[in-house]
């Protein structure tokens, strides 16, 4: 990644890397709701925090669980302009062994390992004179942490904040929502619940073609946020194509990690067909595979990451959003060619120096990687 321009209103004199790593501190953790905290870190010498970032910008997270070091991404719901501390909000997933032993097992005084910031899903009121934020569930984060930022900054413009989630129990940030709505008239926020309970006065069921344009005046003129589960998004992205709003001013970020695409139904975790794409060698392991290509077309580019081919070896590449946005499946290519569709997390140094992301490297040809 290169260096992200600074957060308006940050402190010049202060330490500004996109590349830091270190420990943070847990200063304190909030109850949101009964799956969901927030935690608020600290530098560990309790100065100002060694970087700043963008509205809208995650920090990668390493733990180490069960003798396996386990990395996530988190975006960040604080505002840039707190410079002594910085909070990520984190939601409890019945599987998810890393936001158990956030959310379980974390508490006040421990440290944690992170990186960045990272991410270009940002919004600092210099790229357009209004924003739409479109959250659901625990995407509502990064808008939390735009939403806070434009109002300390007094910025003239309209945010419209629309958020799904399922009950009232569920509404993340619902009265930090509505103190930021009381102080700050520019902010709009409308909430709907897929399973409203008795008490709720607002909206219910999804998001329609009906409640965006009921929210949002002249929404195809304006640049518009989506952030929550792949569902979700999908669903939200083909609503504002059929309102006309343009494809280049709809931004979205995946919230949580890809899993790998299962098997198809009858196939066996080892396909008995033979891997017929490019030779891809590991050289710190000492392993070489041919990649897997869509045996029902033949079709290049392969179908197999580096990464998904990494994992079959037992390779042990780390790796956390599995989308091309954090960073942590960087690996050096000595030789080679590789397709990469997404490539936000690498900077104009990274690709001089032959660094690839696993995740998204698909071998147009034999490659050698340092892994």
């Amino acid at each position: 990644m290169g260096e992200e321009p600074a957060a308006p209103g940050a402190n010049a004199a202060t330490p500004l890397t996109a590349k830091w790593l270190g420990r943070l501190r847990v200063e304190s953790i909030a109850d949101e709701t009964p799956s969901v905290r927030t935690f608020r870190l600290r530098a560990r010498g309790d100065g100002p925090l060694p970087f700043t970032f963008v509205p809208g910008q995650f920090l990668n997270v390493a733990l180490g669980i069960g003798g396996a070091r386990m990395n996530r991404s988190y975006s960040i719901s604080s505002s840039p302009n707190e410079r002594e501390y910085v909070e990520l909000t984190v939601k409890r997933e019945p599987r998810g062994a890393v936001s158990r032993h956030i959310v379980d097992l974390l508490k006040v005084g421990d440290e944690i390992e992170a990186g960045g910031p990272i991410g270009k899903f940002t919004f600092s009121g210099t790229e357009a004179n209004s924003i739409v934020l479109i959250s659901a569930g625990v995407g509502i984060t990064p808008m939390m942490c735009v939403s806070r930022y434009l109002a300390e900054q007094s910025w003239p413009g309209d945010i419209f904040f629309i958020y799904s989630c399922r009950t009232k129990a569920d509404f993340i940030f619902q009265k930090t929502l509505a103190g930021l709505e009381q102080r700050n008239p520019k902010l709009h926020v409308v909430a709907t619940l897929t399973k409203p309970g008795p008490d709720w006065k607002g909206p219910s069921g999804r998001l329609t073609k009906e409640l965006l344009t009921q929210t949002v005046p002249d929404l195809a003129s304006r640049r518009v946020h989506v952030c929550g589960p792949v569902p979700m998004m999908d669903a939200t992205k083909a609503l504002l194509t059929e309102l006309g709003v343009p494809v280049e001013n709809v931004k979205s970020e995946q919230f949580g990690a890809v899993k790998p695409a299962p098997a198809e139904p009858g196939t066996t975790a080892k396909p008995t067909a033979p891997a017929t794409g490019p030779l891809v060698t590991f050289s710190k392991n000492n392993k070489s595979a041919n990649i897997r290509v869509d045996l029902k077309t033949g079709d290049s580019p392969p179908k197999q990451s580096i990464l998904e081919l990494s994992e079959a070896l037992g390779i042990g590449i780390g790796f956390s959003c599995r989308v091309g946005t954090c960073g942590v499946c960087k690996v050096k290519m000595t030789s080679g060619e590789v397709d990469q569709e997404v490539q936000d997390a690498l900077d104009d140094e990274d690709k001089k120096s032959g660094i690839i992301l696993a995740c998204q490297a698909k071998p147009k040809a034999e490659v050698t990687v340092e892994a």
